[in-house]
């Protein structure tokens, strides 16, 4: 018999245990023979020697007559992430992909692709592949966040170090900017929008005015101060309808049956709604929120399918 690959004995068995480990399906000895161009009877030395380095984690079989080898997951990656892991950071890679500027969104694919790498996963080992959506956002009125990347970046650090920043702000309907003393507490995303929940500051650096919320899209500047936010503020519920303005006001929203009614009980609005369903198919939906025109502005959106929108008093908060 001719000698095709003439590689060496230790090329081969890096190369065979590099093919059994990569993919960890079943390997049948007669493809793997052909594939290193050797005898069946090398193959089976070969896979000796890889045997009695990682033991049981080897497992052979037959498929009628055909001899096949197959390596088991050894181990949880060092880098603390699994397969099944690194495919669910890829969904929420795409889940998130319309809110993050352009420069992260290339970031987090050169990490996973990366991590990918690492864990010798060829599933993700394609870049193509490793980059391609399998989850698709469609949202209207879409805002382009990598302009404001700095701004980001910049509010997370003053987070993450409990500074205050001089913020250059343009709010809705003015026609110019204003600065803002803002101590940054959190970014949270709402309606296809980054909002940049926090408090104003007094003059001197040292009190908290109010709290209040910004839309990065309408930050024009950030400049991180090395004054420390010397108050603490309180946690706002990321659970309660709409953004934080106002102390909680509860409201009952009756929707007539239909699409209205069938769309609402369908969905989560606050960790603390009740749902109670009406005898002729329609829904009542009692809710809290720090936001009232937020709220009225989400009811009007459904027209005539609300039959009432009215607050909750102390005397019927529980009926």
């Amino acid at each position: 018999m001719q000698k095709i690959d003439d590689a060496s004995r230790g090329n081969k068995l890096l190369r065979l245990f590099q093919r059994l480990m990569l993919d960890g399906r079943r390997h049948y000895q007669a493809d793997l023979s052909e594939w290193l161009c050797c005898s069946k009877q090398t193959i089976i030395r070969l896979v000796g020697e890889i045997e009695g380095v990682i033991g049981a984690n080897l497992v052979t079989g037959l498929d009628g007559h055909k001899r096949w080898y197959q390596i088991r997951s050894i181990s949880r990656s060092r880098l603390g992430l699994d397969f099944e892991e690194l495919r669910y950071l890829s969904i929420c890679r795409d889940l998130a992909t319309p809110y993050l500027p352009e420069q992260i969104k290339k970031r987090v694919d050169e990490s996973i692709f990366n991590f990918s790498m690492l864990m010798a996963d060829t599933a993700y080992a394609d870049r193509e592949k490793c980059q391609r959506p399998q989850f698709v956002f469609y949202g209207k009125g879409q805002i382009d966040y990598s302009p404001h990347f700095g701004h980001l970046d910049c509010l997370v650090k003053a987070i993450d170090e409990k500074l205050i920043c001089l913020v250059r702000y343009k709010a809705a309907g003015r026609t110019e900017p204003k600065e803002h003393r803002f101590a940054p507490q959190r970014i949270v995303s709402m309606s296809n929008a980054l909002y940049v929940l926090g408090a104003s500051v007094t003059e001197d650096f040292k009190a908290m005015k109010h709290l209040t919320n910004l839309a990065v899209h309408r930050i024009q500047d950030v400049i991180q101060t090395n004054r420390p936010v010397p108050f603490d503020m309180p946690e706002r519920d990321p659970g309660m309808f709409g953004l934080p303005w106002h102390e909680p006001r509860s409201f009952r929203i009756k929707f007539r049956p239909g699409s209205a009614s069938d769309y609402v009980r369908e969905r989560i609005w606050s960790d603390t709604q009740r749902l109670a369903e009406q005898e002729d198919g329609g829904v009542l939906l009692e809710i809290t929120t720090r936001s009232e025109p937020e709220l009225a502005a989400w009811v009007r959106s459904f027209g005539d399918t609300v039959e009432s929108f009215l607050p909750v008093t102390g005397e019927d908060s529980h009926g």
